[in-house]
């Protein structure tokens, strides 16, 4: 079974009863876990230690800080998602490979100068001129390098655009839609 990587937005969704997303993440949790009781299976939700480091960021910038909310919310945290999942050099690996296929289509042409040294080409466009959010792109390469289904509700265009036809799938639901919970093989 293939485990679930959950985006900032997801967990808010699950935890935030006040979300107009909740009933369908809460849905979609349910219906996962009972589609997976027949394989006698639980199936692994997940965070990125990036999504983890964009909720202590949104805890330290707020600009109401409510310490009992927010450590409610970090104990949901901990305890729906006790996993947390670290960046491995497989990820790196699919990170390059997505940033470079974003960089060829996206780039402004001043920027993609051919025989430029690869040093040359150190941070050689923002994620701006790009048309994506850096920390979506990481976690979607470590969806893909490790076979796991990335849950956002994101839209990714550009990064879904240029991971098809990778040898890593990427695999995206979006629980904050009814029923769009599946296993996929």
């Amino acid at each position: 079974m293939r485990d679930f990587l959950l985006d900032t937005q997801t967990i808010r969704y699950w935890h935030g009863s006040a979300c107009s997303q909740h009933a369908a993440v809460m849905g979609n949790v349910a219906a996962l876990r009972k589609l997976a009781a027949p394989l006698e299976i639980k199936p692994r939700l997940l965070a990125s230690v990036v999504t983890l480091g964009e909720i202590e960021f949104g805890h330290r910038v707020a600009l109401a800080p409510n310490p009992a909310a927010q450590a409610a919310y970090m104990k949901f945290v901990r305890e729906e998602l006790p996993e947390s999942f670290e960046v491995s050099s497989d990820a790196a690996t699919a990170y390059g490979e997505l940033r470079a296929r974003l960089f060829n289509k996206y780039a402004p042409g001043d920027k993609r100068k051919p025989k430029m040294l690869p040093e040359q080409l150190v941070n050689p466009t923002t994620a701006k001129e790009l048309g994506i959010q850096e920390n979506d792109l990481w976690i979607a390469a470590q969806a893909m390098a490790h076979g796991m289904v990335l849950v956002t509700n994101d839209r990714m265009t550009r990064i879904r655009e240029v991971a098809a036809g990778m040898s890593m799938p990427l695999l995206i639901q979006n629980w904050a839609q009814p029923s769009a919970a599946s296993i996929p093989q």
